[in-house]
């Protein structure tokens, strides 16, 4: 029956519990699901909740909720944009006719995943699915995720197997298996093995699905292979299928994270007691800019304190491959959401002469409306309570004189969509900047508008064209005197 009403079928918050779940039903261990270290260097910036497993749950969600006399024959979904670990979605049904069901999972304002379902009214004609049927096939293990270069997956092919069986499909998504049938659950979930593991594996991005059946029959894999490559786009386009059934994936495979040059890169461009006498203190130098400016310090003779919250394994790698350069580091733990003067015992001797506030989180955020205060306020907290807090310490430990620098962006006056939560923040850090030498005698504060530069949050798929960030943090650490 036609209904152009949106109605609401369910809610749910995906926990690392149901992530190991769904990537043990469908051996999708890509670490951007799993490892917040690794997702947050991704082009996503941290976890993510496997698409094809919001799918099958908003299957499971729709058939529980709807009753549906027709067969669904066939299924497209595109997902939009990625879902974190901790956001929820809501499930809504946007239309159904005689041919088809549209539902959309969205987080906020965020479309994570559109479905269109395909119905088949001639039910007398085509087995209904209902229990799992016979599974002989054998069970494969899961290895690590494939590391492909784009240029390898033109003409790519293979097989894709299952890595646990059909029952379990039921017992995970059971209202979904009454629907489509178990068989069709567990292969439309090594599509997300295919994409996460096989091709185009540890660099992808799952950007649409379409699967027809034809029968109910079981399978013992799927066959795949790529159709087509862009690298215009970073795109790939696979065709897959199996005794039962036939379809099309559209995937992404986006430039590696951005890795910083090499110290040893670095000291070609500098001379090397240019920042002898520097005692550097980078907040958030275990990656990214901040992981650039140490080890350019380092190459021009400057002694590195290098602070992490997470990344404590990357932030030593940094440190030891500048005391494998002949230069000294030291890494310590420091959080800028908690009190400065309670994590700066080490201060005491290790007292720093200029300081690089690189201090961040995720950019991107979800959004229910056009602005949002907690947004705001989590910028806040970063960019400005953060800073002032680390001044404030720095003086109850005893640094009486200091060269900062704090780092703005060109977003405060040309601001993209969606990001006006970021700008208002940054805008309100440099004010903050400017009084800092009045409310604390002896600091002094460098801020800059910096360009968009290629790190890990603004990596993306297709054409870019962004300044070398060493080209734009060089100037900078040199007028720091």
């Amino acid at each position: 029956m036609p209904n152009s009403s949106v109605q609401v079928l369910g809610k749910r918050l995906f926990s690392a519990g149901d992530q190991d779940l769904f990537a043990r039903l469908a051996g999708d261990f890509n670490p951007i699901h799993m490892d917040p270290l690794a997702a947050r260097r991704s082009l996503a910036g941290g976890v993510v909740v496997h698409g094809v497993h919001v799918l099958l749950w908003s299957l499971d969600t729709f058939a529980r909720a709807v009753t549906c006399v027709a067969v669904v024959n066939s299924l497209n979904v595109i997902f939009p944009e990625p879902l974190f670990l901790g956001e929820e979605i809501e499930l809504l049904l946007q239309r159904s006719n005689a041919d088809e069901f549209e539902l959309m999972a969205v987080t906020g304002k965020r479309k994570v995943a559109i479905i269109r379902l395909g119905l088949r009214s001639d039910s007398a004609t085509t087995l209904r699915p209902s229990e799992p049927l016979c599974d002989s096939a054998p069970l494969l293990p899961v290895g690590e995720p494939a590391l492909q270069s784009f240029e390898d997956l033109a003409g790519m092919t293979g097989t894709v197997g299952f890595v646990a069986h059909a029952a379990e499909f039921v017992a995970a998504f059971p209202s979904a298996a009454k629907l489509i049938g178990a068989e069709r659950l567990r292969e439309t979930a090594a599509c997300s093995r295919l994409v996460g593991m096989v091709c185009p594996g540890l660099q992808s991005v799952f950007a649409e699905l379409s699967l027809e059946w034809s029968t109910w029959d079981a399978s013992s894999h799927l066959r795949y292979v790529v159709e087509e490559t862009d690298p215009r786009f970073s795109l790939v386009r696979m065709r897959v299928e199996s005794e039962a059934t036939s379809g099309n994936i559209t995937a992404f495979c986006p430039p590696a994270p951005p890795r910083q040059p090499a110290i040893a890169e670095l000291a070609e461009l500098v001379r090397n007691d240019e920042f002898k006498h520097q005692t550097a203190l980078v907040i958030g130098g275990s990656r990214g800019l901040g992981e650039l400016t140490a080890k350019a310090i380092a190459a021009g003779g400057g002694r590195l304190l290098i602070t992490y919250v997470v990344g404590k394994d990357e932030a030593a790698a940094v440190a030891e491959e500048i005391r494998g350069f002949g230069g000294y580091a030291q890494i310590f733990p420091y959080d800028v959401t908690q009190s400065a003067p309670r994590q700066f015992a080490w201060l005491a001797e290790n007292t720093p002469s200029h300081v690089y506030y690189f201090a961040t989180f995720r950019i991107s955020q979800a959004r229910s409306a056009a602005f949002s205060p907690s947004l705001l306020e989590r910028f806040l907290m970063f960019y400005v309570n953060g800073f002032y807090d680390l001044c404030r310490g720095l003086r109850e430990s005893g640094v009486n004189r200091a060269v900062l620098f704090w780092p703005s962006s060109v977003f405060v006056t040309d601001r993209p969509k969606e990001l006006t939560e970021y700008a208002m923040a940054k805008a309100a850090g440099e004010i903050l900047c400017a009084n800092i030498p009045n409310i604390f005698r002896g600091f002094r504060v460098h801020q800059s508008r910096l360009p968009r530069l290629l790190t890990d949050q603004t990596n993306m798929v297709g054409p870019q064209n962004l300044p070398r960030a060493v080209d734009v943090m060089l100037p900078i650490i040199r007028a720091m005197k």
